[in-house]
């Protein structure tokens, strides 16, 4: 643990030890057979494993059961599951997500309709339905402020009608409740954003067959979103505060980024250990492998690219926890920093999974060692939450803010 630092605290290197444990003993062993589980038992007995643990209530309300949590905290938790399976980690980091936007606003008729079977002694899955299929990732962009947002909402009485469409979102189609990004009214840009809770069983919500992806098939499942006239009770709107949905939508995007550069450490740190243990119980010219200079350099580079992708995401989640000196996860500078470190972490994560195929040679490519299927999730999460190259624009323009550059 000590990988870790002065970052972490007594009580977090108490769930650290307790993860790792569990991946050890619950995940790794069932890694594979994660990836093919379509009545999707196997992955519900992980989830509840680590529901029993309590990691599905960190970040929900104390009230109701959950547990409050640092940013860091969180995060190191995330990197700990993910080395075992992101498609899991991403799972069971989706409830505080979605749930955040009414803790925020104090929403007590969402926390107590919806949010407290999320904190009971078994794991339930969420859905945030954020990304739309007319736009793709441009709704994810920090710069469109709304604009790019179709699924609209109208107030009529006391209840939102719905209609409109999502695609990709996690959990779609398995999750008991979706939180759906929404315009009131897209002339009213950011102002107009309408975060609204509809429970899955509403009438007018339908949903596409699971997409069937390249990886985490069924650890992370992903479908598109029909709502059609779908009514929900006008006080599930997250908030009817002015701006403050538009608040807690870009609290979406710096947190689903940092949270996505523990996940891709996770798997940048897995395919290293699997590179050198094989390296060391192989031998070329009387030595390991791994006592070659060839190999050794290429060892090293994984493990500087860890090191490094690591304490960036800790870096940045401890501003995340400091926000009187670097201010709110949704302003722009640390959304910047945020996308910085997803982007960062995901390429560190390729590169790992490549060298450690390079390493292995062709037992790398073989799901036995797990470095493909590793392969597999970690590009996935480099193309989520807006891609790399979005990511990049969102990182130059939130630093323009922060530099008076000359």
């Amino acid at each position: 643990m000590k990988e870790y630092g002065d970052f972490v605290t007594e009580e977090d290197r108490m769930m650290i030890a307790a993860l790792r444990e569990f991946v050890r003993d619950e995940i790794l062993p069932v890694r594979q057979q994660l990836d093919v589980d379509e009545d999707r038992q196997q992955v519900h007995r992980v989830l509840d494993g680590l529901a029993s643990l309590g990691l599905h209530k960190r970040g929900l309300p104390e009230v109701l059961g959950g547990l409050r949590s640092s940013a860091v905290s969180l995060t190191v938790g995330y990197e700990e599951v993910a080395r075992g399976d992101c498609g899991i980690a991403m799972t069971m980091s989706v409830p505080a997500w979605v749930f955040g936007p009414a803790m925020r606003s104090h929403n007590e008729r969402v926390l107590g309709d919806l949010c407290r079977p999320y904190c009971g002694d078994t794991f339930v899955e969420a859905c945030q339905a954020m990304t739309e299929p007319e736009g793709g990732c441009n709704i994810e962009s920090a710069e469109y402020r709304g604009k790019a947002i179709h699924t609209r909402a109208r107030l009529e009485g006391d209840q939102w009608v719905i209609n409109g469409s999502k695609q990709f979102p996690s959990g779609a189609s398995v999750a008991d409740v979706y939180l759906v990004t929404c315009t009131t009214d897209p002339d009213l840009a950011e102002e107009g954003i309408a975060l609204i809770y509809v429970p899955a069983d509403t009438p007018g919500l339908s949903f596409s067959k699971p997409e069937n992806k390249m990886g985490m098939r069924f650890t992370d499942v992903n479908a598109s979103i029909y709502l059609d006239d779908v009514r929900v009770p006008k006080e599930y709107r997250a908030s009817m505060q002015t701006g403050k949905d538009y608040e807690s939508f870009r609290n979406f995007l710096s947190w689903g980024r940092i949270s996505s550069a523990a996940f891709a450490v996770g798997v940048a740190q897995a395919v290293l250990d699997i590179a050198m243990e094989f390296t060391g119980r192989r031998y070329y010219g009387g030595k390991q492998v791994r006592q070659h200079s060839l190999q050794a350099a290429m060892l090293a580079d994984m493990m500087i690219g860890v090191e490094s992708a690591r304490f960036y995401y800790l870096t940045v989640a401890g501003m995340f926890d400091n926000r009187k000196t670097y201010g709110p996860p949704y302003s722009d500078e640390q959304i910047a920093r945020a996308t910085g470190a997803k982007v960062y972490a995901c390429e560190v994560a390729l590169k790992n999974c490549n060298m450690a195929m390079e390493l292995t040679g062709s037992y790398g490519y073989m799901k036995d060692y797990h470095i493909e299927k590793y392969l597999r999730d970690c590009k996935i999460m480099q193309l989520w939450e807006g891609g790399a190259q979005l990511g990049r624009i969102d990182v130059a323009r939130g630093r323009y803010s922060m530099v008076p550059y000359v």
